[in-house]
């Protein structure tokens, strides 16, 4: 499962953070650029999208995001997220293509004919973040932009990603949650975002 806290910003630089909350040493920037991928639609229908990324002489690897249920607020993010990188001869890891069919994608059909509708190349800067529980999150500023075929456009912003560690605690997450929110909700230059960036793409 991911979660996830995200922010809109309007500048680029990650804005200031309650006093308890700290900043590891930054790490290198990443080189994303990730294509989301579809045919007719048949993926997005069955409550899926698929990524395929390539990042700075990284093995490429394909994710499988679930939709972010109708109706839901708040910066909070909470998704089922699959991520392989294919064994050799695999035109998809198996996992993700099991998942698909499972859930009613006729994939034989599909996967010859998947297309990008969607590219996203992005500059990230992550950092650790940590409080009186230790590590539990990575922040990255991410500067997006989004390129789609159909109709033709590009969109640019900026924004703050929280995402959470799988060992940190339910506790952990709740409070940083609400504390982390109510902070940078009054922050100069920052907004409550929550929505993915394909969705945010979309409505753009």
């Amino acid at each position: 499962m991911e979660r996830e806290l995200k922010f809109l910003l309007e500048h680029a630089h990650i804005p200031a953070l309650p006093s308890d909350y700290r900043l590891g040493e930054p790490e290198a920037t990443l080189h994303l650029l990730d294509e989301y991928l579809d045919y007719r639609g048949q993926i997005l229908t069955a409550g899926w999208r698929l990524r395929r990324r390539r990042s700075d002489g990284e093995a490429l690897r394909y994710t499988l995001k679930s939709v972010r249920t109708v109706g839901t607020s708040g910066p909070l993010s909470e998704r089922i997220e699959i991520e392989r990188t294919p064994e050799q001869g695999e035109e998809l890891p198996s996992e993700i293509a099991a998942t698909l069919a499972e859930a009613g994608v006729d994939v034989a059909h599909v996967l010859d004919r998947l297309q990008p509708y969607l590219t996203l190349r992005q500059e990230r800067q992550p950092v650790a973040l940590s409080n009186g529980d230790g590590e539990f999150a990575l922040l990255s500023l991410d500067e997006v932009r989004a390129v789609a075929p159909t109709p033709e456009g590009e969109r640019r912003w900026t924004e703050l990603e929280i995402e959470f560690l799988n060992t940190a605690t339910p506790e952990t997450r709740d409070r940083a949650t609400r504390e982390l929110t109510a902070w940078l909700a009054v922050q100069p230059g920052v907004t409550v975002g929550g929505e993915s960036k394909v969705e945010r793409a979309a409505r753009l």
